[in-house]
């Protein structure tokens, strides 16, 4: 599957399909997949799912919406974003490819 899309062929029966998915027009290419905000330092983010893109440097955010999810762009990084990862307080780190280890925060 390519998002919601087959990828070759028809979508095989069973599938589990993703909450949300975005378009490659904005220069996005790869998903790197994230966390779910559990920190203290920025409540309103609480159980908000961070994600970004490798090509783009967009952080997304998807969050529950009625009966479905929501998602839109938190940050625009300018990073080769590689991993994330989250401390013991539960805020949340993003790894940028040339090396650089960021603590998401409000500036």
């Amino acid at each position: 599957m390519e998002g919601n899309h087959p990828y070759e062929g028809d979508a095989q029966p069973g599938l589990l399909l993703p909450l949300t998915e975005y378009s490659h027009a904005g220069g996005g290419c790869s998903v790197t997949g994230g966390y779910v905000y559990r920190g203290a330092e920025l409540p309103e983010w609480q159980g908000v799912y961070l994600f970004g893109d490798y090509c783009s440097g967009s952080i997304w955010g998807v969050v529950r919406s009625g009966q479905g999810w929501q998602s839109q762009v938190m940050f625009q990084t300018g990073l080769r974003i590689s991993s994330f990862g989250v401390d013991e307080a539960g805020e949340l780190y993003v790894a940028d490819l040339q090396g650089s280890i960021l603590r998401l925060m409000r500036k």
